[in-house]
């Protein structure tokens, strides 16, 4: 009877440790391990640089730390697991729930179109693993449109100027491309191509896959244009396709200043110690309006030139203005020929007359010496009349 309860006993706690247990079992046994990706299979383009964010979910009931390894990818591929800008080799996912990583591949240049595949593996501390496979489609196409891309598109200046721009020329293709170079211009316009850093023109040049090649483009505009904006195309042409930018030109105008006098002479007299005026005149033979007009001079010592009127706000392209220099010679002048410059300029541009100022001797001398002639002759007249009669 003794046995029986004893054997009735053990029963009944074996029973209850194992429906105890039991549960527990139960759960970490159903746990489970998945490696996963939104889009395994992807389409991309030799010498491409793309990324698969992957996630790892931890099925179980405890946390897990989790080592990630390539197991498989194509000869001469560079890829590499990431997490938070960092390379790595394992991850830590609480029970329940999930982490993220990055594949990152680097596509080589010369890879043939056709499906290259990836596989990754996942496995836990605790023994469950999973396997990732990824598809990537290499297909004979580009990586994207060629680019023809100028730094500054847009110039300004007189048009007597030479305008230089730096445009970039990329071969965004997976073959080397040779490029016709030209540009749509209407007549009177001239427009060279030259690789940066080379002294020689150019109609076409060659570009590798991938690279980017300077190029300069120097445009000159028709003599006499006319102030304004223009457009000026360029284009690279290719077996693969054509590229074009768009260069502006804006022309401001000429600016071209002349300072002479009404006749064109440029000579005048002048008696030392008096003030002389001498008519000036003004002309913007340019396309472009001059604005405040401003005038000096270089004259001898003790010299002094005023102008009336002292500046000149405005003066459209054709138009003329008179001005009037007063110039006052040294008092103690000597007869002779005297220089002065006079100047008229503005913030664009400059122009200068030399005129050749004769100073003359004082008619009052010339009335005294007559004077001191005559009193000399009636002197001697004088004196031959008193001493004559003796």
């Amino acid at each position: 009877m003794v046995s029986s309860k004893k054997a009735l006993l053990v029963s009944c706690c074996f029973f209850f440790f194992a429906a105890f247990l039991l549960p527990l079992n139960h759960a970490y046994a159903a746990g489970g391990l998945e490696l996963s990706t939104r889009y395994p299979g992807i389409s991309a383009t030799a010498g491409e640089n793309i990324t698969f964010p992957l996630e790892i979910k931890n099925k179980s009931n405890i946390d897990q730390v989790i080592k990630l390894d390539i197991s498989s990818k194509p000869e001469n591929w560079t890829s590499s697991l990431k997490g938070i800008g960092r390379e790595i080799q394992q991850v830590y996912v609480a029970a329940q729930d999930y982490s993220t990583a990055d594949l990152k591949i680097r596509i080589p240049e010369d890879t043939k179109p056709g499906n290259y595949l990836f596989t990754l593996t996942a496995i836990s501390e605790s023994g469950l693993k999973d396997n990732l496979k990824l598809i990537i489609k290499i297909a004979n196409t580009r990586k994207g449109d060629d680019e023809l891309v100028a730094k500054y598109s847009e110039l300004k200046g007189p048009s007597d100027a030479t305008f230089n721009f730096k445009l970039d020329l990329t071969n965004n293709g997976t073959t080397e491309q040779i490029y016709s170079l030209g540009a749509l211009i209407k007549d009177g316009w001239q427009v060279s191509f030259k690789p940066s850093y080379e002294n020689q023109q150019v109609a076409s040049i060659g570009v590798k896959p991938g690279e980017t090649k300077g190029l300069d483009v120097k445009v000159q505009p028709p003599v006499n244009i006319k102030a304004g904006e223009y457009t000026i195309p360029v284009y690279a042409v290719s077996p693969a396709g054509k590229v074009s930018e768009e260069l502006k030109i804006i022309i401001s105008g000429t600016y071209d200043l002349e300072l002479t006098t009404p006749s064109g002479r440029l000579n005048a007299e002048i008696v030392a110690g008096k003030e002389q005026k001498v008519n000036l005149e003004v002309n913007n033979n340019g396309s472009a309006t001059l604005n405040n007009i401003n005038f000096s001079s270089r004259e001898p010592n003790n010299w002094s030139v005023t102008f009336d009127p002292k500046t000149i706000d405005t003066l459209k392209p054709g138009e003329s203005r008179q001005v009037t220099a007063t110039i006052t010679a040294d008092g103690n002048a000597i007869a002779g020929d005297y220089l002065v410059s006079v100047s008229a300029s503005t913030q664009e541009t400059r122009d200068t007359a030399e005129l050749r100022v004769t100073v003359k001797t004082s008619t009052l001398w010339g009335i005294v010496g007559v004077f001191i002639i005559l009193l000399v002759i009636f002197a001697v007249y004088k004196v031959f009349q008193t001493y004559g009669r003796r």
